[in-house]
C-alpha cells in the first residue's frame, strides 16, 4: 500500500504528466481526441484503449479543460 501511494505522490512521476516543454503531452496536445489517447495507452500500457477506455477516455477529454484532463489521464495510466 506504501509503495502505490508513494508512486502515485511521487515528484518523478508528477513532472512525467506535465504539459511541459518536450514532454510526451506537449507533442500529442495538438491531435485529435481519439489519437491523444491512442498515443497515450499505446506509450504508458504499450496496448491500445479497449472500447470501455476508449469511451470513458474520450468522455473525460471533453468535460472541461483539455490539457489538465490529458495529465489526469496520463497520471492514471502511469498509476
Amino acid at each position: 500500500l506504501l509503495q502505490a501511494l508513494g508512486l502515485m505522490n511521487d515528484p518523478f512521476v508528477m513532472t512525467r504528466v506535465r504539459s511541459s516543454n518536450g514532454s510526451l503531452l506537449q507533442r500529442v496536445l495538438p491531435l485529435p481526441d481519439e489519437t491523444l489517447i491512442n498515443n497515450l495507452f499505446l506509450t504508458v500500457l504499450s496496448r491500445p484503449p479497449s472500447e470501455q477506455e476508449r469511451v470513458a477516455s474520450l468522455a473525460h477529454l471533453r468535460n472541461g479543460n483539455r490539457t489538465q484532463r490529458a495529465e489526469n489521464l496520463l497520471w492514471t495510466l502511469y498509476n
